[in-house]
């Protein structure tokens, strides 16, 4: 099992990376510039190198991490006001 600096990202593990970032930008409506954005992608790499290197396992820890649930929870206030003001 490579140590987590040794990771090598291939084709396959970006895209893995790629579409768990995606998938929660998109739930989050956050932009790729957003700052959150950001460290959530900085989240997901690492918490690929710690072995969560199949999509599943990758959006299941996304989705459980404390980081990303409080920047979830930032993100989904304004927009719950969006729908309500609709």
């Amino acid at each position: 099992m490579p140590s987590f600096l040794e990771t090598t990202f291939g084709p396959v593990e970006l895209e893995i990376i790629d579409i768990a970032l995606q998938s929660w930008r998109t739930r989050f409506g956050l932009t790729k510039d957003d700052p959150d954005a950001v460290i959530a992608a900085e989240i997901c790499l690492n918490l690929f190198r710690e072995g969560y290197n199949t999509l599943p396992d990758l959006v299941q820890a996304m989705d459980r991490h404390k980081a990303l649930a409080d920047i979830a929870a930032a993100n989904d206030l304004p927009r719950a006001r969006r729908r309500a003001s609709s």
